[in-house]
Order: C-alpha cells, then structure tokens, then sequence
C-alpha cells in the first residue's frame, strides 16, 4: 500500500477520535502529514516488519508499534 495513502487515513481516523498506529517506511511523507503515532524502521518497503522468516524481529515491532497506542492512553 502507498505510504501516503496510509498516513492519509490514520489522519482521518484519529481526527474521529479513532486511536491508531502505523509502520513509516518513508519518514518524509510521515512528518509531512503530522501523523501522531507511527515506528519508524529502516526495512525497504514491501518489509515493513522485517526480515522475512525473522520471527522474533517481527513479534518486537508489532509490540513496539502496539505500545504507540497503549502508551497514549
């Protein structure tokens, strides 16, 4: 999926109140859109957990990405 398109709608789920968390891949389009919460990673994109068949480095990102939102509540 298009990295703007997803900033685009977690912009417009936060602004109904909807609480959510995204992986940036591309941090300029993240920053321009002002997005509150996302886990920058350096992976290329199509990667955006890691590794393939790194299963431990992609059960920590999910949990840091789940702790954007549980640390903002």
């Amino acid at each position: 999926m298009c990295p703007q398109a997803v900033g685009l709608i977690q912009k417009s789920c936060e602004e109904k109140n909807i609480i959510c968390s995204t992986i940036s891949i591309v941090d300029e389009i993240t920053k321009k859109l002002k997005i509150k919460r996302y886990l920058s990673v350096p992976y290329k994109l199509g990667y955006p957990l890691g590794q393939t068949k790194n299963f431990i480095e992609q059960k920590n990102n999910v949990k840091k990405l789940l702790n954007l939102i549980d640390d903002f509540n």
